[in-house]
């Protein structure tokens, strides 16, 4: 006897294939048959008659590095149908951190991750992964360590490329996160602390990212004026240090700059045709806000 039988739903399985109209059986959590279950018996049945029944959707791209832990249900994702979650995007995670400097990790990122209820009881990324699990999460959670949280860690906000033994420091902790359970590296170039950052010290720990396996995601350094320059920037990121490199909410941002993702989609086509593994996702609005950075850590929104 099946725990449930979903009946006669438009299936969309995630192949690319067309929707199709089928009953679906389970059992213990699992999927266990796709058919016609007319004689099976269920224990409780859902009529999804003229509904589309799928896999749970992956949110690529989220801040809620602490709203998983103040609000485990995740309710706005799951209403939603968001079963997975990516977090530590945009170069901003709440770990690693050092106590001499955490008060500026935190203020730092406050505009795009506080959630008040949440008490920061860890430094290391392994200690941070550790309360998510403890929170029981509803959603899966793809964990990324960000560049910039790291960069802080090290050196704060100075504004300057690293020296090798910051470097060697920065690598220390992203191997450790990486160790820990990250999925890779995320970063945000076009803001404070990562815009300090060359493309020598991005190649040096993404060479560290791709010796456990992981990824490279970008906010990259312009999404304007020099949008064509800041994705080339990453793609040779991802190239000399080997590493399969996601480009954050790729758009053209600005009038005068609309259309340029013509040719932004024919680079990334391009590259990928030379056997680099480049992926993107897509925002689509009409409007932004602007976050801008003072001095002490304190953000404001123009």
């Amino acid at each position: 006897m099946l725990d449930l039988a979903i009946i006669r739903g438009r299936i969309l399985d995630g192949t690319g294939n067309p929707w199709f109209e089928s009953d679906i059986g389970i059992l213990d959590g699992r999927i266990v048959t796709v058919g016609n279950l007319k004689n099976v018996d269920s224990r409780r049945s859902i009529d999804a008659s003229g509904l589309i029944v799928a896999p749970g959707f992956i949110d690529m791209h989220t801040h809620s590095d602490l709203a998983l832990i103040g609000n485990p249900l995740a309710e706005p994702k799951v209403m939603q149908g968001v079963t997975t979650e990516v977090i530590g995007n945009c170069g901003l995670s709440v770990a690693p951190t050092q106590i001499k400097t955490s008060d500026l990790l935190r203020s730092y990122v406050a505009p795009a991750l506080s959630f008040p209820e949440v008490s920061w009881n860890w430094r290391s990324f392994g200690d941070y992964l550790k309360c998510i699990e403890k929170a029981r999460t509803a959603v899966n959670v793809v964990p990324l360590v960000a560049h910039g949280t790291i960069r802080i860690a090290v050196m704060g906000f100075r504004a300057r490329e690293a020296n090798t033994s910051e470097l060697t420091e920065m690598k220390r902790l992203l191997a450790e996160s990486m160790e820990a359970g990250a999925f890779g590296m995320s970063s945000g170039l076009l803001y404070p602390p990562g815009c300090y950052a060359s493309i020598a010290e991005l190649v040096e720990l993404c060479r560290v990212t791709g010796e456990y396996g992981g990824l490279y995601v970008t906010h990259i350094r312009n999404e304007g004026d020099y949008l064509v320059q800041s994705l080339e920037e990453a793609i040779q990121v991802a190239r000399e240090a080997r590493v399969p490199l996601h480009i954050s909410h790729h758009k053209a941002a600005g009038k005068a700059n609309w259309g340029k993702i013509t040719e932004t989609v024919s680079i990334i086509r391009k590259n990928r045709e030379k056997g680099i593994d480049i992926t993107c996702d897509h925002i689509q609005q009409e409007a932004t806000s602007l976050p801008r950075f003072y001095p002490g850590g304190r953000w404001k929104v123009e």
